[in-house]
């Protein structure tokens, strides 16, 4: 006689999205503790939506004297499900007092999309030219 195989220890993989938030380093002076990161892993999390697994500088252009200043904050986020993450994002980011410039990386359907905040709201789903491409879809 076989049993039924018992689910309750059954491994059910849940996708994982790559999404990434740069908030423009002018701003970030504001943050020198990095509380946004934390408000935004507590919100995720809260949510059941995911987390904050990094953070860190991203660098501008190369300077004639050869160094290059920080010109983004960068916070690398995993999540469970994409829409309500960024609808999520879309209300939290200003509430973090995120300027103009902020941007959030994401990709659905094969492309990799970015929404902006402007100074009337946030512009979704733009294109990302192939050449600041290169984060994967999943994790």
């Amino acid at each position: 006689m076989q049993l039924p195989p018992d689910d309750r220890y059954a491994h059910r993989e849940v996708p994982q999205f790559f999404v990434y938030v740069r908030i423009p380093v002018a701003r970030h002076a504001a943050d020198p503790l990095h509380l946004r990161e934390e408000r935004i892993d507590q919100a995720l999390q809260a949510e059941g939506l995911g987390t904050v697994v990094g953070w860190g500088d991203s660098l501008g252009e190369r300077h004639a004297n050869g160094k290059r200043a920080a010109t983004f904050m960068r916070v690398d986020i995993s999540v469970s499900d994409l829409p309500r993450a960024l609808a999520l994002l879309h209300a939290l980011l200003p509430a973090l007092e995120a300027p103009p410039g902020t941007e959030i990386h994401y990709h659905a359907d094969g492309h990799h999309l970015c929404d902006a905040i402007h100074d009337q709201g946030w512009l979704l789903a733009q294109a990302v030219p192939a050449v600041r491409s290169g984060s994967h879809p999943t994790i």
